[in-house]
């Protein structure tokens, strides 16, 4: 996810990012991550940690089953 809330704030996830934030629709704790694209430019996103927050939750990476 590209957003993440620190408080009550909302932020975007980037190179000055916080590196552990809150889920905006469940609550969980969200870890900062990044990969390299395969043009090379860096992409930022935020990720559930695993175990936290409900496992329902939208915005939480689900592989294909």
């Amino acid at each position: 996810m590209r957003d993440a809330k620190v408080g009550k704030r909302v932020v975007v996830a980037g190179p000055e990012a916080p590196e552990v934030a809150q889920c905006p629709v469940c609550g969980g704790e969200v870890r900062l991550r990044k990969r390299r694209t395969m043009d090379g430019t860096v992409s930022w996103f935020y990720r559930h940690k695993q175990g936290t927050g409900r496992q329902d939750c939208p915005r939480r990476y689900q592989p294909l089953r």
